[in-house]
């Protein structure tokens, strides 16, 4: 992570920061006569290298989960909690978004809307979803057994992979499968 003016950018990495000092240091906790001691002061300053970083991990806890600024590796671990897609991952934009958007994106899943949302624009260009859904409706109580054979739920989407996306086409193609309703047979179909 990197500040930027204001605004802070994710870096995508993590790693070992230079003389980074840690806000509690140990030799201020050790009893006065010890202190002293030559052996001790030299050995403090090296469980204070040791403890830094990790202070540091938790003093910026939230933005381990925040997942606009979130370092990639625990971004992907962090999709784990709210996506089911480990496998056929994303790019790292569109993962950041779906990720942002898992609450909200819930309610609409197998959607146009969330279908549309999930892919766009990172890895696809453009996403038409064309169904042939049905209602039976009755003003008067009939007995089930008299319905006619409801047609099968059938779709198919027809997709643009987006031309920079680092996300292989097959990934895509069992993301939108993964993502549609179990009872619908689903076509996918790539335009030219």
């Amino acid at each position: 992570m990197q500040v930027m003016g204001t605004e802070i950018v994710p870096t995508g990495h993590r790693g070992h920061i230079e003389n980074l000092e840690t806000p509690f240091p140990l030799i201020e906790a050790v009893p006065p006569m010890l202190a002293q001691d030559t052996f001790v002061q030299r050995m403090m300053p090296a469980f204070d290298e040791v403890l830094a970083p990790i202070i540091s991990t938790l003093d910026c806890l939230d933005s381990y989960f925040d997942p606009e600024i979130t370092p990639d590796d625990f971004l992907r671990y962090l999709s784990t909690w709210v996506n089911s897609h480990t496998e056929n991952e994303l790019s790292i934009p569109g993962l950041r978004h779906s990720v942002a958007t898992a609450v909200a994106m819930s309610a609409w899943r197998g959607t146009v809307s969330s279908l549309h949302d999930r892919f766009f624009p990172f890895d696809l260009d453009s996403i038409v979803l064309e169904e042939g859904g049905g209602v039976t409706v009755s003003t008067t109580a009939t007995d089930p057994e008299t319905w006619p054979d409801a047609a099968p739920m059938v779709a198919t989407v027809t997709i643009t992979p987006a031309k920079d996306s680092v996300n292989s086409l097959d990934n895509i193609i069992q993301l939108i499968k993964d993502y549609a309703p179990a009872h619908l047979q689903l076509t996918v179909v790539i335009a030219t």
